[in-house]
């Protein structure tokens, strides 16, 4: 397989290796990152480098040499696959980010749905005070009850 575009390939056959060393100018170091994660459970994974210029990539593999080709293509193609990612990702960065605002927005209660939420379990057909009664009803009660202790009041005197 051919060196691509800000990588260079070394395989050794015998030692069972993969040396990539790969321009972080082109690639980022979290999609080399990943794309190395994902071939974790294929080989062994080495990093090495400056990350503001180039990291090495060393692939040992954990049981036959016969694969290394294939793994270094597998290896490309999971490489710009994380690019894409991150690329997506980045895009859609803002509707991410207004979604799930929205989404905390709608799931904290404001002060004007907790005070309706007061009202509406309150009890508001008790009235302990008598303030429903119209004006007219409590008139006639007070002079109804100003009678009642009018007459016990004389009665009470009489004896």
């Amino acid at each position: 397989m051919k060196n691509k575009p800000g990588i260079r390939q070394e395989i050794k056959e015998k030692e069972g290796e993969i040396k990539f060393t790969i321009n972080t100018k082109i690639y980022s170091v979290a999609a080399i990152y990943q794309a190395a994660y994902f071939f974790l459970d294929k080989v062994y994974v080495f990093l090495d480098g400056d990350p503001k210029k180039e990291i090495k990539v060393i692939m040992k593999s954990k049981e036959d040499a016969g694969g290394l080709e294939k793994i270094a293509g597998e290896f490309y193609n999971e490489l710009l696959n994380q690019l894409l990612r991150e690329k997506v990702s980045l895009t859609n960065a803002k509707i991410r980010e207004y979604i799930v605002s929205q989404a905390l927005y709608n799931a904290v209660p404001n002060e004007v749905d907790e005070l309706l939420k007061e009202v509406e379990e309150e009890d508001w057909q008790e009235d302990p005070l008598g303030i429903s009664k119209p004006w007219e009803d409590q008139k006639e009660s007070d002079k109804g009850k100003r009678a009642r202790g009018a007459k016990r009041g004389k009665g009470k005197k009489g004896k």
